[in-house]
């Protein structure tokens, strides 16, 4: 078994699993092993904060139920955190399957969802398309999709926003924003094309690239926090079309 997985040449990659069931447990450390990753099995919410302070994750595979805490308490806790680990990616991992816990999740920034009982390849492909996304400095940017590649500049400087897709760095009047690598991808996008619309099916189809399971509440919850976290500007917005779906806009010079 190779120590670096596929993206991370030269260094192991870290996933915690945060899982109180045994059986399931063992089965995701074994198919993690086997595609190459390093993970490190918790059965209790108890500790995770220090091992993601202490061994750096790469990302946090993490059950909803668990005896002590509640996966959205954690992963509240993970986002608070300074720097790089407070951007530590997080998949829920749940056999809740309702849409208001979905977008609870999707509020806190997760990045992605799976619902018990799962496909154990689906979940490791899962866990690879977040991992790629959050390819940082010592690693290479995921590939574009073919179609956009030419059309979609990796650096964006719009009045006093900036955004930078080779090192999902914003930053706003200079001071670099907080943001989840999805919201990056999702501010990224529109942004290259403004005033035009998409509709929350178009960009999951663009921005997630496959069948997402959280559905189109998911654009909604990423839209809302983008806006918390980047706050309103004269220069420019993301703008609402009630019924239809959203648009970067820029305000033109008189």
């Amino acid at each position: 078994m190779s120590n670096n997985a596929p993206g991370f040449v030269g260094k192991p990659v870290k996933i915690v699993v945060v899982e109180d069931e045994p059986h399931i447990a063992e089965v995701i450390r074994l198919y993690l092993e086997h595609a190459g990753y390093e993970p490190l099995i918790m059965n209790r919410g108890n500790g995770v904060m220090e091992a993601i302070k202490s061994d750096e994750p790469n990302l946090v595979l993490l059950d909803v139920m668990l005896p002590d805490i509640s996966g959205f308490e954690l992963c509240s806790q993970i986002r608070q955190l300074p720097g790089a680990k407070g951007m530590t990616p997080v998949i829920f991992l749940t056999a809740k399957g309702e849409s208001i816990d979905k977008l609870r999740g999707f509020n806190l920034g997760v990045d992605d969802y799976v619902v018990k009982p799962f496909d154990p390849n689906e979940l490791v492909a899962r866990i690879k398309a977040v991992l790629r996304r959050t390819m940082l400095q010592n690693t290479a940017p995921a590939p574009a999709p073919a179609a956009m590649a030419e059309t979609k500049p990796k650096t964006l400087h719009i009045r006093n926003l900036r955004i930078d897709l080779e090192q999902y760095k914003v930053t706003l009047d200079g001071v670099r924003v907080d943001l989840t690598p999805k919201e990056i991808e999702l501010l990224h996008f529109l942004a290259t094309s403004p005033s035009r619309v998409y509709t929350r099916e178009d960009l999951l189809g663009y921005v997630w690239q496959f069948d997402f399971s959280g559905g189109t509440r998911t654009v909604d919850a990423h839209v809302k926090n983008l806006r918390k976290k980047l706050g309103s500007h004269d220069g420019w917005t993301i703008q609402t079309l009630w019924g239809i779906g959203y648009s970067f806009e820029v305000k033109r010079d008189d």
